[in-house]
């Protein structure tokens, strides 16, 4: 497998904004004003009367953000309930921009840094990968020669597999993640091998979890007993 581009790498850290300042300290607009200056943001806004109507949010538009990678571009958006950051490399980057900003801003202007942070994630990657989809099981391609003859009087390419969801049951819960998709990259021919995939993971766990794919495509054992997702979660990191 070869990752092609990010498509986007968002972090999301609930918590209530409030608690970063419980004795309700003077700090708007001047914070709005630091933060964009801070991490030069294109535009800003710079005025508590300048919230998204939209969003209902703040939101902070190209960025730039010292990653130990180098600069990267951010977007970033704060709300009542949380901040979210918006990258086009990794949500690891987008973790350490709000763990700086946070940081910074704690400092600068005697804030509180919450207790309980809730972090969520939205990852999109664009691979090529070595082996079709159908690879999973031989009786995918039996039931593609079944349409195939269905649709033989159009004479057009042969049908394949084109797309997989895996995804929990959040019917009773009230966090309703994306599951991961993991479909074709639309536009691109099938000779491309290009897909596209959407996770509810950090991207490095999504890249992780493609990488097992893969395998499982190629028939190769992944050699990891998976026990829980804890687990999962510490080989990728």
């Amino acid at each position: 497998m070869q990752k092609i581009n990010v498509g986007v790498a968002r972090s999301i850290w609930l918590f209530d904004t409030n608690d970063l300042n419980p004795t309700g300290k003077s700090i708007f607009p001047d914070i709005l004003i630091w933060l964009g200056d801070k991490y030069k943001f294109q535009t800003f806004p710079k005025s508590l009367a300048e919230v998204d109507s939209e969003k209902k949010g703040y939101l902070f538009k190209t960025g730039e953000f010292q990653s130990e990678e180098g600069a990267i571009t951010i977007n970033f958006s704060l709300f009542g309930d949380g901040v979210v950051a918006e990258t086009w490399s990794s949500t690891e980057n987008g973790d350490a921009f709000l763990e700086d900003l946070l940081r910074s801003a704690t400092a600068k202007y005697g804030l509180v840094r919450p207790e309980v942070i809730r972090k969520q994630y939205i990852s999109e990657v664009t691979v090529r990968l070595d082996h079709p989809l159908y690879s999973v099981n031989s009786k995918i391609v039996q039931f593609c020669e079944t349409v195939n003859g269905l649709f033989a009087r159009h004479n057009l390419p042969p049908f394949e597999l084109t797309g997989m969801i895996f995804a929990p049951d959040v019917t009773a819960s009230s966090y309703k993640p994306p599951g991961l998709l993991i479909e074709r990259k639309q536009g691109a021919p099938f000779t491309a091998n290009r897909f596209w995939s959407k996770s509810p993971f950090t991207t490095k766990e999504h890249l992780f979890a493609l990488e097992e794919f893969e395998n499982l495509l190629a028939g190769e054992p992944s050699g990891i007993e998976v026990q829980s997702t804890e687990h999962i979660r510490k080989i990728s990191l």
